[in-house]
């Protein structure tokens, strides 16, 4: 079995992809999920099924597919672990200001904010959209729980960059990611636990100009058991009429260095991530200061 087990966009679709072509992922199709414990299902609970007037989500078909598919996986993963089967899982991380613009672009244009605007379809601009992202922001470095749901659910989903690894990895298949280190300046982290295989990567590090792309490649051709392996080019943000919208924000968004130094001054960025690749992040959202 071959599981995409990782936080939401950090580049899942491409790895699901590329392990459709990998001999575990015949003949069965790989699993694609972000969460898999009672604690994270609560909490989507908690936010999708508050009254509706409150909730503020527009159309909630796409959060509730994300809890119903962890639900119904959950028991089928305990099952094939507790058979001892193989088990091969690809997890991620992404610079957390960068993975924040692409969820709030993503829920915006399939879930929406009830009576706002957040996405091209419903006339927002890049003003709109990074005022919002920095008052985002603002909540998950004070663990302020926003009012709205759909506020909510991006509140949940951003902040779990920070605690994702202990709360579901570790929780769920007992892998201490950070009890090894992530190689120098990129490419792959490889770790077995039992009959687990784990590789997890860096979101930059697929980009085809990446320094460490050559390495990532390669090890994700042993990882997955394939000949002449490439990683697929699967950006789902660019087929989508709100791209150019989105890349105004990526461009234009900036944040003050308090909340730039709570941010970055965390654990799992620091494992992933070398001191000048964090003060790169710093200076692109800080307004190149």
């Amino acid at each position: 079995m071959i599981v995409i087990y990782q936080m939401a966009k950090v580049a899942s679709m491409a790895w699901t992809e590329a392990a459709r072509n990998a001999p575990l992922g015949s003949p069965h199709e790989p699993v694609h999920i972000h969460y898999l414990t009672a604690r994270n299902f609560r909490a989507l609970e908690d936010i999708l099924t508050s009254p509706r007037g409150w909730n503020g989500i527009a159309n909630p078909l796409v959060a509730t597919h994300i809890l119903r598919k962890g639900k119904q996986m959950a028991p089928v993963i305990e099952a094939a672990r507790a058979q001892g089967g193989a088990m091969r899982l690809v997890t991620g991380m992404r610079d957390p200001v960068a993975r924040s613009l692409s969820l709030l672009a993503f829920f915006a244009d399939f879930c929406g904010r009830a009576g706002d605007r957040l996405s091209a379809r419903d006339g927002a601009d890049a003003d709109d959209v990074c005022a919002y992202l920095e008052q985002l922001w603002r909540s998950v470095i004070s663990g302020k729980r926003p009012d709205g749901g759909f506020d909510q659910l991006l509140w949940h989903m951003t902040a779990s960059y920070r605690t994702w690894f202990g709360d579901e990895l570790e929780t769920v298949f007992g892998i201490d990611i950070m009890s090894m280190p992530f190689p120098s300046g990129g490419g792959a982290q490889r770790m077995r636990h039992g009959h687990v295989d784990l590789l997890a990567y860096r979101v930059e590090d697929m980009h085809p100009d990446a320094a460490a792309h050559g390495a990532l490649a390669e090890a994700a051709t042993e990882f997955l058991e394939v000949s002449k392996f490439a990683l697929p080019a699967v950006n789902t943000a660019s087929t989508r009429r709100s791209y150019p919208l989105y890349a105004q924000v990526a461009a234009q968004f900036a944040l003050p260095a308090e909340l730039l130094d709570s941010i970055y001054d965390v654990p799992c960025v620091k494992h992933f991530y070398t001191a000048a690749e964090i003060a790169g992040f710093r200076r692109q959202w800080g307004g190149g200061s």
